[in-house]
């Protein structure tokens, strides 16, 4: 009896002890050339709402900001300084810099993060080359409004090039289960797939992050 509680209390300490280890102690420092002592504004999504919330703010300071938190989760979180277009997007996932130019301010790198590493891998070989042949396509269609051979062509090669893209995405998350940055794929794909399909992935998706509020509300919405 004895063995049983001890073994009970051991294994709810170690419950509490991973839950606080979940969480994580992050820093970012900006060093931005020519920023001067603008506000910057640390910024993320709510994943339960789709948000956007105002994490935390500070001065700059010819051109340099630091911002240091206690994150609960590993996530998406942008920098926005005031006055200046754009924002720089990032996966916090550990100690990072982000370096620039005020007037290449949305350019700017972030450095010290795998994930975003690989998401901007993504973006750069999946995302943005077929996000950029589409958008033409789609101006071909507006431009020849009326000519239903034009129209007829756009359309199969449309299918066919988000097909091909949606391939690759499965590809991508089915070949790595193990990283975050195949929860964030297939919450922004889910719906170019078939539901039982998408549900699939999901499952197969390493069981650490279905504790993230992202894969909770990624979860109902598979259901």
């Amino acid at each position: 009896m004895k063995k049983s509680i001890y073994s009970l209390v051991l294994l709810l300490s170690l419950g509490f002890f991973t839950s606080v280890q979940a969480q994580k102690n992050v820093r970012l420092q900006g060093n931005v050339n020519g920023l001067g002592t603008v506000m910057v504004y640390l910024k993320k999504t709510d994943n339960a709402n789709s948000k956007p919330l105002i994490v935390d703010s500070t001065r700059a300071v010819d051109g340099k900001f630091t911002f240091s938190r206690t994150i609960p989760e590993i996530d998406f979180y942008n920098v926005v300084a005031a006055g200046l277009p754009g924002q720089v997007q990032f996966i916090w996932d550990g100690d990072l810099t982000l370096e620039g130019t005020r007037d290449a301010f949305r350019e700017a790198e972030v450095k010290g993060s795998p994930l975003t590493d690989r998401w901007l891998k993504f973006q750069n070989e999946v995302d943005r080359p077929y996000r950029e042949v589409l958008m033409d396509l789609y101006n071909d269609r507006q431009r020849s409004t009326g000519d239903t051979a034009i129209a007829n062509r756009v359309a199969r090669e449309e299918k066919r090039l988000k097909a091909e893209q949606n391939q690759k995405v499965a590809e991508q998350i089915k070949a790595n289960p193990d990283s975050q940055l195949s929860l964030y794929l297939l919450n922004w794909y889910w719906n170019q797939f078939p539901k039982a399909e998408a549900r699939a992935m999901y499952d197969k998706l390493s069981s650490s992050f279905k504790s993230h509020t992202l894969a909770k509300r990624l979860q109902n919405q598979l259901k």
